[in-house]
């Protein structure tokens, strides 16, 4: 999927350098590296809250605990995604609910979001892949109507940005309650091992 070792050929001294520097300080969790991306990512993000964690799918998880979820809510998710989406759904006692993707993009489709959304919905989980952004606008508006979360999984999209009808520009991950990503060394932005963040936007 990905050429890692030339990946790491290319910049080799400066991670070399950066792997001694942790070694040398044995801060190995949550460290000051740690807490200088999560801060460099809440900035690019501009994010009012980046949260580090061991993965995507703990990120999923966090966001879904911290959110309220009760065993039994259903979370409505793409039929195109990667398993942890779905896996971490069960793993907390919660009912998985696909919905179609746009054979366009193999995001999300909107259009047939509003027939799965049920007096047992707690949230939606739009999947941005390949770069894209899903389409965010119908998606919060709907939302927005029934009174659910919606909870961004930007594995594969950190970085893309979404413009709504007004023009308004946003990166994904920062247009919902809460964005989770993944570091996995597959993903748009991989590190060394598995790694994965939460990050939540104070809207004004």
């Amino acid at each position: 999927m990905a050429d890692l070792h030339t990946q790491y050929l290319r910049i080799k001294p400066e991670i070399d350098s950066a792997i001694q520097e942790v070694l040398d300080s044995t801060a190995f969790i949550q460290g000051p590296q740690v807490n200088q991306f999560a801060n460099s990512l809440a900035a690019y993000l501009d994010s009012n809250f980046v949260i580090a964690c061991a993965n995507g799918t703990d990120a999923l998880q966090i966001a879904m605990m911290a959110l309220g979820c009760k065993p039994g809510d259903e979370v409505i998710i793409p039929v195109h995604t990667y398993v942890a989406t779905a896996e971490v759904i069960v793993l907390l006692g919660l009912k998985p609910v696909f919905t179609e993707v746009d054979a366009k993009n193999f995001n999300l489709d909107a259009s047939k979001l509003e027939e799965k959304i049920s007096d047992r919905t707690f949230a939606i989980v739009p999947v941005h892949l390949y770069g894209q952004c899903a389409d965010m606008e119908p998606i919060l508006a709907l939302a927005k109507k029934y009174n659910v979360h919606v909870i961004e999984d930007v594995a594969q999209a950190l970085g893309a940005v979404y413009t709504f009808s007004n023009g308004e520009k946003k990166r994904a991950g920062t247009m919902s309650t809460i964005g989770c990503t993944s570091f996995f060394p597959s993903k748009s932005l991989g590190c060394f091992g598995d790694g994965g963040q939460s990050s939540h936007r104070i809207q004004h």
